[in-house]
């Protein structure tokens, strides 16, 4: 697997599932890019969680992640050397697509809430909002090339009430998942595996922290 530095700013990262496509690459190499998406699978058959219509009303805030990983570019890190992965993105930002993976597991794990819109909201809504400062592909410092990454995601999340802004709860939130091989679709597999692990970590919380 080839690597490039990042240029003038550090782009992007997130979690994935093999897609394939195409677009060019930064300092354009003048291969097609692979294409990637992280999050949970759509699925016909998948179990959505039956609700209330009297659900504790919940928005989800834009999620922020961390300046060199908010674009679609895949992001490694060698102690303290990061590098892009060369002819593969994301098929779209990475908080976009993790805004889509937070949403259908709350859909699928919490009943007790109901997502709203900002102005929807009414009395008793809450905002969630994540910070994500971790969202690579790490190796270890001593590791040779055949060796697999291991991968890191890891932010903060914080419950605030829309009529107040006085923040009701707030935990922090680490996932790591070993990639089984050092190749693009390993990697990307196993950014989709700790996306589906850190979301519901956090959608549970969330339901568990609006019921007490």
């Amino acid at each position: 697997m080839t690597l490039v530095k990042p240029y003038r700013y550090l782009l992007t990262v997130s979690a994935l599932l093999l897609l394939g496509g195409c677009g060019g690459l930064l300092g354009s190499s003048g291969k097609r890019d692979t294409l990637f998406r992280f999050g949970i699978a759509e699925q016909n058959n998948a179990t959505v969680a039956e609700r209330p219509a009297a659900g504790r009303p919940l928005t989800l805030a834009r999620i922020r992640f961390a300046p060199e990983i908010e674009g679609d570019r895949i992001l490694t890190a060698r102690g303290s050397s990061v590098l892009y992965v060369k002819d593969a993105r994301w098929v779209a930002p990475a908080p976009d697509l993790f805004a889509q993976a937070m949403t259908r597991q709350f859909d699928q794990r919490a009943s007790n809430i109901r997502m709203v819109s900002w102005r929807g909201g009414g009395a008793g809504a809450v905002a969630l909002q994540l910070n994500l400062d971790r969202f690579e592909a790490r190796y270890a410092p001593e590791s040779d090339k055949q060796s697999p990454p291991t991968i890191l995601i890891s932010g903060d999340a914080t419950l605030t009430a829309l009529t107040d802004r006085q923040m009701k709860a707030s935990h922090r939130f680490l996932e790591e998942e070993p990639a089984r091989q050092n190749s693009k679709a390993e990697i990307a597999a196993a950014f989709d595996r700790a996306t589906a692990r850190f979301t519901a970590a956090v959608v549970d919380w969330t339901s568990q922290t609006l019921t007490d």
